[in-house]
């Protein structure tokens, strides 16, 4: 019979025991050589901790695999990034309808193996802060095989040959469950829609009350932030903020409201002037201070502080009987301080065909946490252009013979 353990569920916030530790503790076992794991949720920083050991392990010749549910948003595009890097196979498994759950991690050597089995996600907190539950099992082999295969073939029914509902991963199938809006991305703030990332505190915890609880293991910084930048580009950024700050108080808060609607006048090549004095009165809802520089078309002259990277948009240009004139998702916008107007200046080479003089763009923060903006363009022809016209009623500075004019809503 094979050895057990327990990991209860106070183990791991009092700091006792931890499921990551046990993972460490077996990736460093040279009698180990094959590794897997089956998990509902995943993100990076369990992973990152793991990094140099899973690095060792595949260096030496030995397999790591790892398949993901992601179900919710509760798996992150970080990781899936992580683990094709670090892992020799990887797979995800969705079924639409029924929640992929199971939490399986397994070892195996030619002399034992160790299998933990339980609650515990491949998250922060799943392995190491959170209240979780698990039983670790080790086996000798070759004599207790037989037993082990039970746990093996559990994982290996979930492999694509034997699951309809799993599938390998790529760099192309996973930019496509970004694309598809399946994936948490880590380095956004989860809008208040997205589905693992909405929930709700509980209450305070009464006076004198504290469980004391261990705080999780320190990232390790060389893996997780890099190297330091150099002077030189740290001093190109601050270069980028400062003229900025010339014209703009960078400094100031996101004044907080539902969006803005401005005339616009595309170029030929589809560059857009904002509102020098929009970008003034509410710069944090354009994204500044921009830390990125344009490159010059001669190599003399200085590039324009940037927004780095394009903000994402999706675009909707509306017609007569506001038919659709044209469409785009996650369109990557150029953004551009040019800083002998102080202005900011967009290009969408796309909407030159569709988009006349003084059409009025509704501009507004997106709630899909993949986005950062929703465009809707009202060409004169459309019905709703009056209406927010009506908005726009702030003057833009010169312009032409008819100025255009702007309004925060």
């Amino acid at each position: 019979m094979p050895s057990f353990s327990i990991l209860s569920p106070l183990d791991q916030p009092l700091g006792n025991r931890r499921l990551l530790d046990d993972l460490k503790k077996c990736l460093a076992d040279n009698a180990l050589t094959e590794f897997g794991f089956s998990v509902a949720f995943a993100k990076v920083g369990p992973l990152y901790r793991l990094q140099e050991l899973l690095y060792q392990w595949r260096s030496a010749g030995k397999r790591a695999s790892g398949i993901f549910g992601i179900d919710h948003n509760g798996t992150s595009l970080q990781a899936l990034q992580f683990a094709l890097d670090h892992l020799d196979d990887v797979y995800y498994t969705q079924y639409r309808g029924h929640s992929f759950h199971p939490k399986l991690y397994w070892f195996r050597g030619e002399k034992k193996a160790v299998a933990f089995i339980g609650s515990n996600n491949l998250t922060v907190g799943g392995t190491e802060i959170n209240f979780e539950a698990a039983i670790e099992l080790e086996f000798s082999l070759p004599e207790e095989s037989a037993e082990f295969e039970k746990i093996h073939t559990m994982y290996a029914s979930l492999l694509p040959k034997n699951c309809v509902a799993t599938r390998v991963i790529t760099m192309e199938i996973l930019a496509k469950l970004e694309s598809e809006g399946l994936l948490l991305d880590e380095t956004k703030k989860a809008s208040s829609g997205a589905g693992i990332g909405k929930h709700k505190l509980g209450p305070p915890s009464e006076e004198n009350f504290k469980l004391p609880v261990k705080p999780a293991s320190s990232l390790p910084s060389h893996i997780v932030f890099g190297k330091g930048p150099k002077k030189k580009d740290l001093a190109k950024k601050a270069e980028a903020i400062k003229v900025q700050a010339d014209a703009v108080d960078v400094t100031k808060p996101l004044v907080p409201v539902s969006g803005i609607a401005l005339q616009i006048k595309p170029h030929h090549n589809g560059e857009i002037f904002l509102s020098k004095i929009a970008a003034q009165q509410n710069p944090a809802f354009f994204g500044m201070p921009f830390t990125g520089q344009t490159t010059p078309k001669k190599g003399k002259n200085k590039g324009y502080p940037q927004r780095m990277p394009d903000p994402v948009c999706n675009i909707l240009v509306f017609g007569a009987n506001n038919a659709i004139l044209f469409s785009t998702l996650k369109y990557a916008l150029n953004t551009v301080f040019y800083t002998a107007k102080s202005e900011i200046r967009v290009t969408a080479s796309p909407l030159v065909p569709y988009v006349p003089e003084y059409s009025v763009m509704v501009m507004t923060l997106s709630e899909d946490s993949d986005v950062d903006y929703e465009l809707q363009i009202f060409t004169p022809d459309s019905p709703d252009y009056d209406k927010w016209l009506a908005v726009c009623d702030q003057k833009m500075p010169g312009g032409g013979k008819t100025p255009r004019n702007f309004g925060w809503f």
